[in-house]
């Protein structure tokens, strides 16, 4: 889904324009990946998110009991409290109360609460002076700029902006050596904070039993915000607020290590009610060295009513450390004033629906590749691509998809009428391709093979190929001999189920496949009425369709008969296996009818590694030097990563060479592809350096969209290295076998029944 609005398109194009940025984005998020798997490496990330994620869960099933408590708790030891609706009931609160005490100077930590109502500007409005406290919201403050990331608000800026910043800012010239930006900071904020009438922060937590305040910092801003000035305010989301003090411990053990890579944050402030004293005759007297009043603003904001939201509630288990946006390929390019409203990132895009309204959300996230690396990298186990394509679907129904891509996938969504234009397609392209049979320009589609050329549609697609495997004909045709030795599948049916991508555009690597099925002494059939899975009308949030497609391929599978239902592809695989579950999930027959069909379909990869259990073979020669990409859902959705390099070296017999951040996405994401084709090209120029640079002439991976956009980079820039799927090198490879077929029937397994 392309952007809606012309500003939105002006800002990305300039996003994309803006190089050192994207310099100071990569370099910044590539050195934090680095280091917050050395942070997690001593602890069990999973036991620690599987209890972190049950906490919130169940502070958020009883949240207006836990906003009621906190208020009596928080109201018992002499803070005022102020249960705040909206943004503007929030902003009112504080503005009355600048105004009521006559405050000049207002001195801030860093908040995103504050952000999401837009304080900043109210209190200016009110005659105020706002200064921003932590260094990154100080930097965005000097620039005009508002925070690109829920944790280092100028991480999109390289240390020479900053001092380029400072030193015009400040008049007087100031090296861009961090240690001295950092002291320049020091020594100009200094006074406001000696100075301030108010102290505004934020909170990351909240305790319901005892009215606390929970703040975690490194620079110690906030413990001077929140302890010099009179009067400190905090502006605290109600999803913040938890039963107990034993739920800050985990809270504590995550968020440092997903935000800041760091163990533990050099500061942790609790705070219970104002300061106060009762060394004088125990009578107790509030305003002691500290703040004299404590005003907590409990911000809704959309909370509640997401809460009763099953598309949106996920998102208020978010405890806010950025960790999504660190290895979100589109935010490492345009960073989060592109992806994004005022909460960045991916999670900032459920969040921004529920806060800003969803016509905020239109644009931003069309920006997301549907990646699943913020999924795995989320300390509560969001289900943040979930959230997203739910935010999507909801734009879709409101505005209306895209004409061309509409119009595409009501006749894709017909099997008859789909394969009518493919052809047609194919037809069409065919004069347009060059040699290598790849298209150098497409029609409708401006800059979608400037940086990546596209195959041109086969003229004779998979499926015409495959005729002779139809199970009608297949019946009666014996299975080839097993060339692999140790094949465990000898003499068993397997379905072949290639996705579209193989089908109308490569058709070759699903010859492959097939050539190595049959190599394993399987018996292969082609069922000629498939179609489609359903992705692409999914991740284009066009549900109706989505679910149109689902049904026709679960009926699909459901009239195989074959012991197992093998794919290629990755994508379709997920899509069967864990997408259906949620497409269907107010629809429980079919639910379970996808279910039962899921059971029996296995990618490629996995086929060849636990069930026919290859082992070693014997070559003539040895295997070629390769790298491995692993494709965005192999990796973040299925969890395959040893298995597919077991395959290469153990059973191949190539060398591997593991390219830097193997599976960081390569920027296909379907037609995210066509949709953005320079932030496609951007994220596809990383994974072609970091390819490049092992030197392997071969890049391997197991799904066809990855394929089609590697190769296509390849093919643009003239690049002689090859980009090929593990089955394509594994029929490469058969020839040099140097042993005759050995039969293994009576080692043969079946598939579950």
């Amino acid at each position: 889904m392309p952007a809606r609005s012309k500003a939105f398109q002006r800002a990305l194009d300039a996003a994309l324009a803006n190089h050192a940025q994207r310099a100071a984005l990569e370099r910044t998020l590539t050195r934090y990946r680095q280091r917050r798997a050395e942070a997690f490496a001593d602890v069990d990330f999973a036991a620690l998110r599987t209890d972190l994620r049950r906490r919130k869960e169940a502070a958020i099933a009883q949240l207006p009991e836990l906003v009621a408590t906190f208020q009596r708790q928080a109201e018992a030891v002499g803070a005022n409290v102020h249960l705040a609706r909206t943004a503007e009931d929030a902003r009112r609160y504080i503005v009355e109360l600048v105004q009521r005490t006559g405050a000049h100077l207002v001195v801030k930590s860093k908040s995103m609460a504050t952000e999401e109502i837009r304080l900043n500007e109210a209190l200016e409005h009110a005659g105020a002076r706002v200064v921003e406290t932590d260094l990154g919201e100080w930097i965005v403050q000097l620039a005009g700029e508002r925070p690109s990331h829920l944790i280092g608000p100028a991480i999109h800026k390289s240390r020479e902006q900053i001092a380029e910043l400072f030193s015009r800012v400040l008049g007087r010239p100031i090296p861009p050596d961090p240690p001295q930006l950092v002291e320049v900071a020091r020594q100009e904020l200094r006074r406001a904070f000696i100075e301030a009438d108010i102290g505004i922060t934020g909170a990351n937590a909240a305790i319901a039993e005892t009215g606390t305040l929970v703040i975690v910092t490194n620079e110690g801003n906030a413990e001077l915000v929140a302890t010099l000035p009179p009067i400190h305010v905090a502006v605290v989301g109600i999803d913040k607020i938890v039963p107990t003090l034993d739920d800050i411990p985990p809270l504590l053990r995550v968020l440092p290590r997903a935000g800041a890579a760091q163990k533990l944050t050099v500061r942790v402030l609790f705070i219970t009610g104002p300061t106060r004293t009762a060394d004088i005759e125990i009578q107790l007297v509030r305003g002691a060295h500290g703040p004299r009043e404590l005003h907590i603003v409990l911000l809704d904001n959309g909370r509640l009513a997401a809460r009763q939201d099953p598309e949106l509630v996920d998102a208020l288990y978010c405890i806010r450390c950025g960790a999504c946006s660190n290895v979100c390929p589109p935010y490492q390019v345009v960073s989060g004033h592109l992806f994004g409203h005022i909460y960045t990132g991916p999670i900032g895009l459920p969040l921004t629906a529920i806060h800003h309204g969803l016509e905020e959300a239109a644009d931003p996230q069309s920006l997301c590749v549907s990646c699943n690396a913020c999924e795995t990298v989320c300390p509560v186990a969001i289900p943040i691509p979930r959230l997203i394509l739910d935010v999507r679907a909801r734009v879709a129904e409101r505005l209306g998809l895209p004409f061309l891509k509409r119009a595409a996938l009501e006749r894709w969504s017909d099997p008859r009428s789909g394969d009518r234009w493919a052809r047609l397609a194919a037809l069409a392209a065919a004069p347009l391709a060059d040699r290598d049979g790849y298209l150098r320009a497409l029609p409708f589609v401006d800059g979608a093979t400037s940086s990546r050329h596209l195959p041109a549609p086969a003229r004779r697609p998979l499926r015409d190929r495959l005729r002779h495997l139809a199970p009608e004909s297949a019946r009666e045709r014996a299975a080839p001999p097993p060339r692999f030795v140790g094949s465990r599948v000898v003499g068993q049916t397997v379905a072949f189920f290639p996705g579209c991508l193989i089908d109308r555009l490569l058709p070759e690597m699903g010859e492959a496949a097939v050539q190595v099925l049959e190599a394993c002494g399987c018996r292969v059939v082609f069922p000629l009425d498939q179609h489609c899975c359903g992705l692409v009308a999914n991740n284009a949030g066009d549900r109706r369709h989505a679910r149109s497609l689902a049904r026709q391929t679960i009926e699909l599978l459901e009239r195989i008969e074959a012991d197992w239902i093998v794919t290629p592809s990755t994508s379709c695989f997920a899509a069967i296996a864990q997408d259906y579950q949620y497409l269907f999930r107010d629809e429980p027959a079919w639910r379970e009818r996808a279910a039962r069909a899921a059971a029996r379909v296995v990618d490629f990869v996995t086929f060849l590694d636990r069930i026919a259990q290859l082992g070693p073979q014997e070559w003539s020669r040895p295997g070629p030097v390769v790298t491995y990409h692993d494709s965005c859902q192999s990796a973040n959705a299925l969890g395959l990563r040893e298995q597919p390099r077991r395959l290469l070296s153990e059973v191949l017999g190539c060398t591997v060479i593991e390219m830097e951040e193997s599976s960081f996405c390569c920027g296909f994401g379907g037609t995210f592809s066509l949709d953005y084709p320079e932030l496609s090209a951007a994220i596809l120029e990383r994974k072609l350096r970091t390819a490049g640079a092992t030197g392997a002439p071969l890049v391997v991976a197991d799904n066809p969209g990855c394929l089609l956009q590697i190769r296509g980079g390849l093919h643009a820039r003239g690049n002689p290295q090859r980009a090929v799927h593990l089955a394509e090198l594994a029929a490469e490879r058969l020839a040099d076998l140097a042993h005759p077929p050995v039969e293994q029937g009576e080692r043969t397994v079946h598939a579950p029944a």
